[in-house]
């Protein structure tokens, strides 16, 4: 999958999105880019925010503008992006077991997590209106606060699941829980690998 980074968080970590390592490693994630880019279920957007000076990430995924809020990333935390956004996506779907499957599966198909620089405009626009009409420019980070402990799942499960997002449909505008649109997506994505099997 691909991680399309907005400038700021680019150079805040210090990333070098033409390179992606060097030798072998960055020969894989050229091809990843290549394999991947333009199949919009495995592209993402992130843009970069603060929360008690600590550096966070939004991400956006770029076809059901499922978004989660990642808090206190750091650089080593990088290459660990993958597994936090799997982690949010399998909890915010733990008891609807279809979605989960079909969740694997398109992980299980693209595991490797690469970095690129985020120059979808629409993506960028939904970043920045769900930072600051939803996400409060990361303050609502405080109502997910009891005794000491961030709920960020409760957070990401509350966008997800409970937050209207626009999407143009065969030229129709329609609002969509970002949650229900992703499990359309991948009900349709496997949809014809399912149906052949019976």
């Amino acid at each position: 999958m691909i991680v399309y980074l907005m400038q700021k968080a680019i150079d805040r970590y210090r990333i070098d999105v033409n390179c992606n390592g060097k030798g072998l490693v960055k020969e894989l994630g050229t091809e990843i880019i290549e394999q991947e880019r333009g199949d919009s279920l495995l592209e993402w957007g992130a843009k970069l925010f603060y929360f008690d000076r600590r550096k966070c990430l939004e991400v956006a995924n770029f076809a059901s503008k499922f978004t989660l809020f990642l808090v206190d990333i750091k650089v080593d935390d990088l290459p660990n992006i993958g597994y936090l956004i799997s982690s949010y996506m399998f909890d915010i779907f733990k008891d609807d077991h279809d979605t989960t499957a079909l969740l694997a599966r398109l992980f299980d198909e693209s595991p490797i997590f690469v970095f690129s620089k985020l120059q979808d405009k629409r993506c960028i626009n939904h970043l920045n209106h769900t930072l600051w009409h939803f996400a409060d420019d990361g303050y609502i980070l405080h109502d997910y606060i009891e005794d000491g402990i961030l709920h960020t799942r409760e957070l990401n499960k509350s966008f997800n699941t409970g937050m209207l997002v626009t999407k143009v449909i065969d030229g129709e505008k329609q609002f969509l829980y970002p949650a229900e649109l992703l499990k359309s997506l991948l009900k349709q994505r496997y949809q014809d690998d399912s149906n052949s099997c019976k």
